[in-house]
């Protein structure tokens, strides 16, 4: 019988049985499905196989993560978790007798008859230091042998957890290549931006100038009507090189620690001038709170400017905000039930100048600011797409 590596839950070494079909679900997971769209998927199969959902827990326990439910567990999963379990050792033990499988499953049965006569998640009963842990009920250890004993419905070889690990691996290498690379290219643009910016503001000043002067002379209507639009857009043009220099020069940062709560509050309360009239609802999780190492202000503009994103993206719906801590790090996620991205756009988002609104209605500076201040913050910032909306995590260095 094929077995997860060996985990330590409630102090006893458990060798659990693998579903073939939940080893055959993650492999075409992770081939099939972009990052922003596995989140689901993991919940809907933690749901369904409580042998890998406790073996994924006991995972996370053990690098002093805590979650309380298969939701909380998937969002682990599809972050940290996939690079975790993509490097973690086959055989993490030293134990000269591997667990008995068939204890192990029958222990298992016992938690999952635990949680459910409890009416609580066999996640959160794995995270309980001393549980009181029930006998096994009969039904339920029926239906569990069932699923041990299920077989593919599908020819070829068998997937195994090696292989698993592989494509996690090549998931990650390509990952890390594209954000490599994308950070190459923001680079090159803000060395850019420094240039270019000290190039055009010089003659649109001494256009922006001489439309005055003009102005002031000008008797024709007519006329002064044509200079006061070249005066106008010159200005348009002036701010928009102010933001590039934003961008390529931003103003120094003093970085302390700040609540991650705090934060997250006062962006809600100030962008609720927004929100409340047009009906769309946002929600802040009820997560642990956490010490960021942060410019305050800064920080609090970065989270108005993704609410905004999320805003202009909406015409009615939710916007979620929650976030995850562990030992160094702490990654905010603000999530909207809005038009998802087209997939071309998504590796342009942070580019200066891109905007997904029509011509005309924005210049598309916001992110690109996002981007640079993240930057200044040690963090990171990406964007993908949901099932039914969009998501911006951020990733934070956490304050000692």
């Amino acid at each position: 019988m094929t077995t997860w590596p060996t985990i330590s839950v409630h102090e006893k070494s458990l060798g659990l049985p693998v579903f073939k079909a939940t080893l055959d679900r993650l492999v075409r997971t992770i081939i099939c499905l972009d990052r922003g769209k596995r989140a689901d998927e993991y919940e809907n199969l933690l749901q369904t196989d409580p042998f890998f959902t406790v073996w994924v827990a006991a995972q996370a326990a053990r690098r002093g993560v805590t979650v309380e439910s298969e939701s909380a567990l998937a969002s682990w999963l599809n972050g940290e978790g996939e690079q975790v379990l993509a490097e973690l050792d086959p055989d993490p033990t030293d134990e000269l007798f591997t667990p008995d499988p068939e204890e192990s499953a029958a222990y298992l049965c016992r938690l999952v008859s635990t949680a459910g006569e409890a009416g609580y998640s066999v996640v959160s009963l794995v995270f309980a230091e001393t549980p009181e842990v029930d006998l096994a009920n009969d039904q339920i250890a029926d239906q569990l042998m069932k699923k041990m004993n299920a077989g593919l419905n599908s020819d070829g070889p068998v997937v195994s957890f090696a292989d698993w690990q592989k494509v996690l691996n090549w998931d990650q290498r390509d990952e890390l290549f594209e954000r490599q690379l994308h950070h190459q290219k923001m680079l090159a643009i803000k060395n850019f931006a420094y240039g270019a910016s000290h190039e055009i503001n010089n003659p649109l000043a001494n256009i922006t100038s001489r439309a005055q002067n003009l102005v002031k002379v000008e008797e024709d209507v007519h006329r002064r009507r044509e200079l006061s639009t070249i005066e106008t857009q010159a200005h348009r043009a002036s701010s928009m090189i102010a933001d590039l220099m934003v961008f390529a020069q931003p103003p120094s940062l003093t970085l302390e620690p700040v609540s991650i709560r705090q934060l997250v509050t006062q962006a809600t309360l100030e962008m609720s001038e927004f929100t409340v009239p047009l009906g769309i609802e946002m929600e802040i999780d009820d997560c642990e709170d956490a010490m960021i190492q942060s410019d305050e202000k800064a920080c609090l503009e970065i989270f108005k400017i993704v609410i905004q994103n999320s805003i202009d993206a909406m015409e009615e719906g939710k916007i979620s905000l929650a976030w995850q801590v562990d030992d160094t790090r702490v990654l905010v996620t603000i999530s909207d039930n809005g038009t998802p991205i087209p997939e071309q756009q998504l590796a342009i988002v942070f580019d200066p100048f891109f905007s997904g609104r029509e011509a005309g209605r924005g210049i598309g500076f916001g992110l690109t600011k996002a981007w640079r201040v993240m930057q200044l913050h040690h963090g990171d910032i990406t964007v993908s797409n949901l099932v039914d909306g969009v998501a911006t995590r951020l990733q934070f260095v956490k304050s000692p």
